[in-house]
């Protein structure tokens, strides 16, 4: 008989969140969408906050690393081990059926000369290496976020199995690392190392694993504090560009650079906080908006929306790819995608989760 899948409330809705700013960052990179809001100081926090692409990604992030921390957890906890063979299967199946899709049209958009792809755009693309060089051109430029996953996941579920007792250690020293790099890339940059690269950005899937790890002790901690820590992390988010353009105007702007902004491990930290609110804590108005149909059902497309969504919002003077209408195209691909090549998948995807041994007669 098969165990049930750990299923945890809310985290579509964060996914969905997470995906709007992702494409507001991006129509207020190709569309100029919040233009004439720059004078206006009141809307800055909010404004900053709806197109910080960012914090959307690491939203992603966090929930990734607090999510398969959490089934390996489970599968533990039944199994006395993990498979690591069925692990690798699940993220293939999750992963990249979608994403070869997208890239297989990009091909055939190539060969009717719609598109331009640079070979060496292709090799990052094909080898999910986009992050050391994700410049090469806008169209593949997103596959940096994943490249940063699937290379975490290569050695993270080897860590976990084979060494239990570094397993709190490995994320720690991740978080803590990070920083310091930020550091040292500042004083002596190097080109292709920037934020947008696994040394810069593996402490928010860490973050993710840490809340996994130390999830009861986290909960028991703060689940009678359950709305001072919800506010204090929302009013985080929201002050940490405030903060930082303060701090710039008194020459202490260095106090970011190893923390960073609402990218950062403040903003990791926040996000995680807020994640446990959202699926532990009570079920009030924001529980319920996270849970509403439509709010989930962004959040189950999330990661078609994520790969098709810059090819509609790459500032190309077509029809299909200006705004509004790009958005609406942005949905029916990325619903045509998880039905016709997610979902089938994730299906067989399920074919690797943990069952029970079977009963001796």
């Amino acid at each position: 008989m098969k165990i049930e899948k750990v299923k945890y409330p809310s985290i579509n809705g964060l996914r969905a969140i997470s995906i709007i700013l992702v494409i507001l960052h991006h129509l207020s990179i190709q569309e100029h969408f919040f233009s004439g809001t720059e004078n206006i100081k009141w809307l800055f926090p909010l404004t900053s906050f709806l197109q910080d692409g960012h914090l959307g990604v690491n939203v992603f992030f966090v929930i990734s690393g607090f999510l398969i921390t959490s089934l390996m957890l489970h599968e533990e906890t039944r199994t006395n081990t993990i498979s690591l063979k069925n692990f690798y299967i699940r993220r293939t199946l999750r992963i990249f059926p979608a994403y070869y899709f997208l890239l297989l049209v990009y091909f055939i958009l190539q060969v009717f000369h719609l598109v331009n792809i640079s070979n060496a755009s292709w090799v990052t693309s094909l080898t999910y290496t986009k992050y050391f060089n994700w410049r090469l051109d806008w169209l593949t430029a997103h596959a940096w976020s994943l490249s940063i996953e699937e290379h975490f996941y290569l050695f993270w579920p080897l860590i976990f199995m084979y060494a239990r007792q570094y397993r709190k250690k490995t994320v720690m020293g991740l978080i803590l690392t990070v920083p310091l790099i930020r550091v040292v890339l500042f004083f002596h940059p190097i080109i292709w190392m920037d934020e947008l690269t696994i040394f810069t950005r593996i402490d928010s899937i860490a973050t993710g694993c840490l809340f996994a790890l130390y999830k009861d002790e986290i909960l028991m901690k703060i689940q009678k504090h359950w709305q001072k820590v919800f506010y204090a992390s929302v009013i985080i988010i929201f002050s940490l560009p405030i903060l930082s353009l303060l701090m710039n105007k008194i020459n202490l702007g260095f106090v970011f650079i190893p923390l960073g902004k609402t990218h950062g491990t403040i903003a990791n930290f926040a996000i995680g906080f807020i994640m446990m609110y959202s699926i532990f804590g009570p079920r009030n108005l924001w529980f319920n908006f996270l849970n509403l149909k439509v709010i989930n059902y962004i959040g189950i497309l999330s990661y078609s929306i994520y790969l098709w969504q810059q090819i509609f919002i790459s500032g190309a003077s077509h029809w299909v790819t200006t705004y509004p209408q790009n958005l609406l195209f942005i949905f029916i691909i990325a619903m045509s995608s998880y039905h016709f090549i997610e979902k089938p998948f994730l299906k067989l995807k399920t074919k690797f989760e943990i069952f029970k041994p079977k009963a001796s007669h």
